[in-house]
């Protein structure tokens, strides 16, 4: 019985890491009804893995080899799970950038605007691009 379970939080497991794959390729290629479609997958997957019989029986028999096998898989999807929120972090970081610049909003950001001829942009006297 045991083996069964492990087996089965083996499968799960593989198919959480295969959708944080997919997960990274839909958020680099920005494709929100794919990231959307992912969720949805993950959820009932997550549930399974933290559910009480997954973890009572990895904490009772983690020195198996089966479950040795889980907590590796594991691992391999924290990472995963890791490089899509850097990932993600890093867009929104860039979002919030560009919106502070079109709305000049930081009028104290380090940022420096080019004039037409190249030269520095004067920041005492500048507007955002939307109050122009």
């Amino acid at each position: 019985m045991i083996e069964g379970k492990a087996s089965s939080a083996i499968r799960f497991a593989n198919e959480l890491h295969e959708l944080l794959e997919r997960e990274f390729e839909a958020l680099r290629l920005q494709d929100l009804s794919e990231i959307e479609s992912i969720q949805e997958k993950k959820l009932p997957i997550l549930e399974y893995l933290s559910s009480d019989s997954v973890t009572a029986n990895l904490s009772e028999t983690s020195g198996e080899p089966e479950w040795k096998s889980f907590k590796s898989i594991i691992n391999e999807c924290k990472n995963a799970h890791r490089r899509n929120e850097i990932l993600v972090n890093r867009r929104i970081e860039s979002i919030k950038g560009a919106l502070t610049t079109v709305t000049g909003q930081d009028k104290d950001d380090e940022l420096e605007m080019y004039d037409k001829l190249g030269k520095l942009s004067q920041k005492k006297n500048s507007k955002g691009i939307l109050e122009a």
